[in-house]
């Protein structure tokens, strides 16, 4: 049974986007990837496609595999020292290379798995003249990748150390996750005055929630069971 504030219906997100639109000025809505935009995690998708270049040893993609299988079960978690460990990948190599490789890896894999209900209402908003900011755990190179796909300007992803234009391995910064992807979202807020009560927030997983209760809109899409537990409490709308 559809739920009737699910993606599709006068009454959910599309009917909701454009029922704002002439409810007052453009607003900001905020989009995670992994999971919201994109179908699946990108990161292991990223180690899967490096290692068909020979970038990735068979050991590294085992232990990523292993790992991934783990945080989907709840057992571990997004930590920066596993973000870290993504990172090395790119060492050595110069940002336009990987620049050039992520927009193959954008084209060749995430570009089938978008989610075209959630693609559909980020049109939506930059149709009615919102900003449209997506926010994401995975590195800054395949963030705004995947941003120029979709023609958005305002990406922000985890950001990777350079030297003299080459990735050194090493994270730049926190990981944009959890409390620190509320904290971005924050920083767009006050940098444009924008009321939050007007402003939309997708995202799947729970360790959004900090993002999702800072706006007015907020959006579960495919919602893990935590998530959906929180989003039917609160009357949010539901991406099925």
């Amino acid at each position: 049974m559809v739920d009737s504030r699910a993606m599709g219906s006068e009454t959910g997100v599309q009917g909701g986007v454009r029922e704002a639109a002439d409810a007052g000025p453009p607003a900001i809505a905020f989009f995670d990837l992994d999971g919201t935009l994109v179908l699946g995690q990108t990161q292991r998708l990223l180690v899967g496609f490096l290692r068909r270049r020979g970038m990735v040893s068979r050991r590294f993609l085992v232990g990523a595999g292993l790992w991934f299988a783990l945080y989907k079960t709840g057992l571990v978690k997004a930590t920066d020292r596993a973000r870290a460990r993504g990172a090395e990948l790119l060492a050595g190599h110069s940002e336009v290379e990987v620049g050039r490789l992520m927009d193959l890896f954008t084209n060749e894999l995430l570009v089938a798995r978008l989610n075209q209900a959630v693609v559909a209402a980020l049109q939506d908003h930059k149709a009615r003249g919102d900003q449209v900011v997506i926010l994401s755990a995975a590195v800054q190179p395949l963030v705004r990748s995947l941003g120029g796909r979709l023609a958005v300007e305002a990406c922000e992803g985890t950001r990777l150390e350079t030297v003299q234009g080459r990735y050194t391995g090493s994270l730049a910064g926190r990981a944009l996750y959890g409390a620190e992807k509320a904290r971005a979202a924050r920083r767009y807020l006050e940098k444009s005055g924008v009321d939050p009560a007007r402003c939309w927030a997708y995202a799947d997983h729970e360790t959004d929630l900090e993002l999702l209760r800072l706006v007015g809109w907020p959006v579960a899409v495919r919602p893990r069971p935590a998530l959906r537990k929180v989003a039917l409490a609160e009357g949010w709308s539901i991406v099925p």
